[in-house]
């Protein structure tokens, strides 16, 4: 099945959403729990105050229903964190996971979201914010953990699905004061995503901060009708919670979309025209706009008023995310305004996993993707462009030299490069040229 036909839709109408739910659903869908193990040595190692990080992985019924639930524990030293502090311990720990670019953009987006509802809630800046309870080694456990399993599954190129988040009511209660439900971060997620919640008569948390913001970034403005698919895989998340209302479970659905030739996306670009800010002005704003989760960013040269040179910024960013990154364009180049266009794409079919590849008799775990047919037949595929230099740096081949190894190898998973095979390679080179 091909990754880009895949569909994952996540139903949390009834029991909200939660990290340690998401966390459970993934791994019901066959995310391995010692891959969880990995994530929370990788936390310990990178997020300064916190030891002993671990998770611990049971079946357990919610409502007669049989669910994974994941319970991530910890020794706190540091007892609030500012969000810049978490955002730099995530990076780290995305490196050291080796997070796909998608998951990498994941995390970074999730984090983003929490911050910006944290500060618009207590008043103070996305960076300066200081996080509490979401400023723990579990938050990141949750966030980073969704992004390595979906990478594991092959579900980061997949297109998400949510319905409404269900959310309760009465109170919840952190850092010893009380707040209504949905508490005020769940709240602002969904106002500023524009994500439909349904409201139930159950007093309790049923959506976590953490919960909302990993639904939002998953799914983008796919929030409609559920689309026309054959579902292959089923699995159920376990709250911490058993309630009696509900069956406190969080449902994610893999499955195939019905009569689809290749995916569709739905993205906006978002343009502005400088003349009068420099160079390194420009390099800023194009470094925090793909730091803050836009997927792409363009300069183009123009002429404007006068004949004076400038330069149109170009951004693609996912819909969700369009009133961040406008305000960061205006924020770091001064612009007045900031055009936005909403754009439909279509997208090639396309698969992702690791290969082994051995080159001299030494063998790299390198990640690849592949473009496929519409039957699902492997058309072209690329490794990661950081995988290829880690090879390359090893072993003092040419990055040129591995990526023609590879293409000729079609990324079949015994790929070699011996001697004497490197050595054809180069003298075809040399008589080509």
């Amino acid at each position: 099945m091909g990754a880009s036909g895949r569909a994952v839709v996540i139903d949390a109408s009834s029991s909200g959403a939660s990290g340690d739910k998401f966390l459970g659903a993934l791994v019901a869908l066959g995310g391995s729990s010692k891959s969880l193990d990995r994530v929370a040595r990788v936390v310990e190692e990178n997020l300064p105050g916190t030891t002993h990080v671990s998770v611990k992985t049971s079946i357990v019924e919610r409502g007669e229903i049989s669910g994974h639930l994941v319970e991530v524990r910890s020794d706190k030293k540091v007892s609030k964190r500012k969000a810049s502090e978490l955002q730099s311990s995530a990076v780290k720990c995305a490196k050291a996971l080796g997070l796909s670019e998608w998951g990498t953009a994941f995390v970074k987006s999730v984090l983003g979201t929490l911050s910006s509802a944290e500060s618009r809630v207590h008043g103070h800046s996305a960076k300066e914010v200081e996080l509490h309870e979401l400023g723990s080694a579990d938050t990141l456990v949750d966030i980073l953990g969704v992004a390595y399993l979906a990478d594991e599954l092959e579900l980061s190129g997949a297109r998400w699905w949510c319905g409404p988040v269900g959310v309760g009511i009465g109170i919840t209660e952190f850092s010893g004061r009380a707040y209504p439900n949905p508490a005020p971060a769940v709240a602002e997620i969904l106002r500023s995503h524009k994500f439909p919640m349904r409201t139930s008569n159950i007093q309790f948390e049923l959506t976590t901060p953490t919960g909302a913001a990993i639904a939002v970034n998953l799914a983008g403005e796919r929030t409609g009708e559920i689309p026309v698919i054959t579902p292959h895989k089923i699995g159920y998340g376990a709250g911490s919670k058993d309630l009696d209302q509900v069956a406190n479970i969080l449902r994610l659905t893999i499955g195939e979309v019905s009569g689809i030739e290749h995916a569709h996306d739905e993205v906006v670009v978002l343009e502005t025209n400088l003349d009068d800010v420099s160079g390194e002005v420009i390099g800023r704003a194009v470094e925090r706009l793909m730091e803050a989760g836009a997927r792409d960013v363009s300069i183009t040269p123009v002429f404007m008023k006068k004949n004076r040179p400038g330069q149109l910024i170009s951004v693609i960013a996912d819909r969700a995310k369009s009133e961040y990154l406008a305000g960061l364009l205006m924020e770091e180049t001064g612009t007045l305004g900031v055009r936005e266009l909403p754009v439909s794409r279509h997208i090639s079919r396309r698969s992702s996993g690791t290969v082994e590849l051995e080159v001299r008799g030494k063998k790299f775990q390198v990640r690849v993707k592949r473009s496929l047919t519409a039957k699902g037949h492997v058309q072209s595929g690329k490794v990661e462009y950081e995988d290829l230099r880690k090879v390359s740096n090893e072993t003092g081949l040419s990055i040129r030299e591995l990526e023609q190894f590879a293409e000729r190898r079609g990324f079949s998973r015994d790929s070699k490069l011996t001697s004497n095979n490197l050595d054809s390679m180069t003298r075809k080179g040399r008589a080509k040229r």
